[in-house]
């Protein structure tokens, strides 16, 4: 599977950015998900459709709306998936590019799933739920900068423990595809749940 990401604006910075994060700085994490967010959010990316071409394809299936969500899950775990064996194959040097092209799909889906739901995601609660749904939380009570920081840290410590495995070239090929599709069905479930089926409260009152 070819996904090459590289001429997206900003994509170098991120992958940058996530070289930090690997080095224990997990300030950066904020960064790429920002930008994983905007890029999400963006309608004029080449061979990428945008978070709303992607709602209106799966609102367009057939099925309930949970149906119709997990199918876009599915459909992205193996994307993920394909596309993390493919760069898992390069060890290290391809390990950053890795996680921030998953992480930038992995932040389209999620998006979508919320558009699917009705939610807009100009909605500055919207996209905070978001971006600490892409950090693996499956519970959100509170959406401030303070909450965002402790998922980061703890995505952070989560993401260096599964280095070594995933920088290894041919052991990293499989390992990298099953993490990456696993991870995505974490995010995916989260955003079905916090956008269509169990809306948590601080979604719906105000809460910087």
């Amino acid at each position: 599977m070819k996904l090459d990401f590289s001429s997206l604006p900003g994509f170098n910075q991120a992958a940058n950015w996530m070289n930090d994060v690997l080095k224990g700085d997990a300030g950066s994490y904020s960064l790429i998900l920002d930008w994983a967010y905007k890029m999400a959010a963006n309608a004029d990316l080449p061979g990428l459709d945008s978070a709303e071409e992607l709602a209106r394809e799966y609102l367009a299936k057939s099925g309930t709306l949970e149906e119709r969500a997990d199918r876009l899950v599915k459909d992205y775990q193996v994307k993920t998936g394909l596309l993390g064996a493919a760069t898992g194959a390069g060890g290290l040097m391809t390990l950053p590019i890795n996680l921030v092209s998953s992480t930038l799909l992995q932040m389209r889906m999620a998006a979508a799933i919320a558009l699917m739901g009705g939610w807009k995601l100009e909605d500055e609660k919207v996209k905070k739920a978001l971006m600490l749904c892409a950090l693996g939380s499956k519970v959100v009570n509170k959406l401030t900068s303070a909450v965002l920081e402790k998922a980061a840290q703890k995505a952070a410590v989560k993401l260096t423990g599964k280095v070594v495995g995933k920088s290894v070239p041919l052991m990293g090929m499989v390992l990298s595809g099953a993490i990456d599709a696993t991870t995505t069905k974490t995010i995916g479930k989260a955003a079905k749940q916090w956008f269509i089926t169990e809306v948590p409260d601080v979604l719906t009152i105000y809460a910087e």
